[in-house]
């Protein structure tokens, strides 16, 4: 499967401090997935993250084998 970073992404990822790996665990090995209309996906991945427990979200939209990721959002609300 091929990948896509959007601009928005990557300056999202830059300003929460997440890596691509992150990014991509999150897509292969979600908590949760929801979905829309739209061919468009929300992955959610519940991990730890020094320690602390973290909520990483990852928008994308899929279109003719490849992945392309729209945002990225890291939070400490889990809930």
């Amino acid at each position: 499967m091929k990948y896509i970073f959007s601009n928005h992404a990557k300056k999202r990822m830059r300003e929460r401090s997440v890596i691509v790996k992150e990014v991509l665990d999150a897509i292969a090995n979600p908590t949760k997935i929801l979905y829309d209309s739209k061919s468009r996906a929300l992955f959610k991945k519940l991990y730890n993250k020094k320690g602390v427990s973290r909520l990483l979200l990852v928008a994308c939209e899929f279109s003719k084998g490849v992945i392309r990721i729209i945002t990225v959002i890291e939070t400490s609300k889990v809930k």
